[in-house]
């Protein structure tokens, strides 16, 4: 008896997948959800496994009896009549000691070329089909939003999905049992398209094809014992990460492609990356671009039941770790995802402005307050620097907020910290001192006045030499003195 047969029996199981030997999903045995639990029945030499992605539970068909029935680890070998110094144990995939971005390669010429034909048709025929512009509207894309990402419908070919030569794409021609070449299959649907925007170029990266629930349903009643793919991913698709408004300095972190849609066309604030999975993680290009944002909003669903809160904890924590403080939980107030928060009448672009930073709401405002250029006086005999008190008076006598005070203070303790202000970057550069700028980064992006007075300041790299006007500052330490 194999870790299908025992499952079988706790949880209801439809198969997802084909491939080595079969992949059945279900709701977990100990935690619940409705897809969350995955059987392997062909995995250690027939013995089977399983995996929770939500509570983490994964094994054998040991260890199966020990999870969910209870048993001890003798008992549940002779229930399965296995001799323990026998047993090889499942044991689940190595995970690596270091992550690292994986670089994807971009889509083939030929197929770059058929892929921009298929999407100009299919968004020519989804500004006809009112039924689809509401639907998408429903979740929160305006049509404007998605004639800008190039969504589109495949209708089919007579009513049925569309099938071509794979070498037409300039695919690699495959072979099915029977003998016959494999088709390219294109099934009718909502068409999603990546197009990457990065340096003025819009190539088509990737289009995913969402079917629609009525011809699921009908593959259902057809197909009882297997479960039918919502999303296909044409093959020849690049797996890169979809990444929108490349050039903001905040992000929301979404699983579906048409939430990160949703999401950056709420408001201009922030972008968003679709990462396809709970457990998804960036590509080398979206993480080199979320290593240098402001802030992060993690809005995936782990789920509030069984082992949801353990999953967001997990997941947190490898955000946390690759991103730091910058990296916030950010879930939808309602629903589990953007696109049913808005159905239930949240609106996106507040519930992700509730979330932001001063700092980056601030880039919002049109016009910033200037103050008065920032030269140093080189001149030999200039006043002495005022010592930490009196700064802090001089900055009181200015009508200035304490805690610019207390910022030149750290500055000038830590001389090699660097605040970089441009339009294109807004950072604090620790120089050679990792360990600084804690306090440092919570005065400047978080407390109101402090970023107010650095987005203002004229001065592209601010240190404790320059953050106060010197003119200003020497004439503030005269009248002191």
């Amino acid at each position: 008896m194999n870790t299908f047969d025992l499952a079988v029996k706790k949880t209801n199981l439809k198969k997802v997948a084909s491939t080595h030997g079969g992949e059945w999903a279900g709701p977990c045995p100990s935690c619940g959800g409705n897809d969350r639990f995955r059987v392997w029945p062909n995995e250690n030499a027939g013995k089977g496994g399983y995996w929770c992605r939500s509570c983490g539970k994964a094994g054998d068909n040991i260890q199966f009896l020990i999870d969910f029935e209870g048993m001890a680890f003798k008992d549940a070998c002779q229930f399965l009549n296995i001799q323990v110094e026998t047993r090889t144990q499942f044991q689940p995939p190595p995970q690596r000691s270091e992550w690292l971005p994986t670089v994807h390669p971009d889509p083939a010429q030929l197929w770059r070329e058929k892929a921009e034909k298929f999407v100009a048709w299919a968004q020519e025929r989804l500004s006809r089909n009112q039924q689809q512009i509401d639907w998408l509207a429903a979740r929160g894309i305006s049509q404007s939003a998605a004639e800008a990402s190039r969504l589109g419908w495949n209708p089919g070919e007579d009513g049925h999905d569309i099938f071509r030569p794979r070498s037409s794409w300039g695919l690699p021609e495959l072979i099915k049992e029977n003998g016959k070449a494999r088709m390219l299959w294109i099934p009718r649907g909502l068409v999603i398209p990546y197009c990457h925007a990065a340096a003025g170029d819009a190539m088509i990266k990737r289009i995913r094809i969402r079917r629609p629930n009525d011809i699921l349903q009908q593959m259902r009643e057809k197909y009882p014992d297997k479960e039918p793919a919502r999303y296909v991913v044409i093959p020849g698709s690049s797996a890169s990460t979809m990444i929108l408004g490349i050039s903001r300095k905040a992000f929301v972190i979404v699983e579906s492609e048409l939430d990160a849609i949703a999401c950056a066309s709420a408001t201009d604030l922030a972008g968003a990356v679709a990462v396809g999975t709970l457990e998804g993680k960036p590509d080398a290009g979206s993480y080199t671009i979320l290593k240098s944002a402001l802030q992060i909003l993690n809005a995936l669903d782990y789920g509030d039941q069984g082992g949801g809160k353990a999953a967001a904890e997990r997941a947190m924590k490898w955000w946390s770790g690759q991103f730091g403080d910058r990296c916030d939980r950010w879930p939808v107030p309602k629903g589990k995802d953007p696109g049913e928060a808005f159905a239930s009448g949240i609106p996106l672009g507040e519930w992700i402005k509730s979330g932001l930073w001063p700092v980056v709401l601030l880039m919002e405002k049109k016009a910033v307050p200037s103050i008065a250029p920032a030269k140093e006086n080189a001149k030999a005999g200039k006043p002495a620097l005022p010592s930490e008190r009196e700064m802090t008076d001089i900055v009181a006598a200015r009508g200035l907020s304490p805690e610019i005070a207390e910022l030149w203070v750290l500055l000038r303790r830590n001389p090699t910290v660097r605040i970089i202000n441009t339009q294109e970057r807004f950072a604090i550069m620790r120089g050679n001192k990792p360990g600084a700028g804690g306090r440092i980064q919570q005065l400047v992006l978080s407390v109101p006045a402090v970023t107010d007075y650095i987005l203002a300041h004229p001065e592209e790299v601010i240190t404790w030499e320059n953050i106060i006007g010197a003119k200003e500052l020497m004439g503030n330490i005269n009248e002191h003195h």
